[in-house]
């Protein structure tokens, strides 16, 4: 994202990277202040639970996409941040490219085509989510697990 231009704003609980944040070019806020900063996009990566309702009262970006398991703290934290107008990709579907990655590397004809195939039907995947929420009214949370629901009968 640096190199394609993109001005970001980074935190780590390691101090250490603040020095990767400064190599990038990247600004650098204190762990307990990212989610102030005003921004497009927030991605809550390595620790669960952030989404709180206090955190999503205090959001400023328009989405929320990040690689940590378990973001919500509560399931109506969906209906907040959906209250808000804050699009949440759920951390369940954006972060399927391990649990693909098992599932595919694992098999006995593995090779990379398909593996890369399936990891990068993930962006067709969230666009599900997010048409199946816009269509029915619903939460991203309950969308996505719907398509999911969808899936695992289909498979049956």
């Amino acid at each position: 994202l640096a190199a394609a231009g993109a001005r970001l704003t980074v935190t780590d609980v390691a101090e250490s990277k603040r020095a990767l944040a400064d190599e990038l070019g990247a600004a650098w806020v204190d762990p307990a202040d990212a989610h102030l900063v005003e921004a497009d996009v927030f991605v809550p990566c390595g620790l669960g639970g952030v989404l709180t309702p206090a955190v999503v009262r205090e959001l400023r970006v328009r989405a929320v996409v990040g690689a940590a398991n378990n973001q919500l703290a509560s399931r109506d934290v969906a209906d907040m941040l959906k209250g808000r107008g804050i699009v949440w990709a759920p951390d369940f579907v954006v972060n399927a490219g391990g649990v693909i990655y098992l599932d595919v590397a694992s098999a006995p004809d593995a090779d990379q085509a398909g593996l890369d195939a399936r990891i990068a039907g993930i962006g067709d995947t969230v666009a599900s989510v997010l048409q199946g929420a816009e269509a029915t009214g619903s939460t991203t949370l309950e969308a996505a697990e719907q398509l999911a629901r969808t899936r695992l009968d289909a498979a049956r």
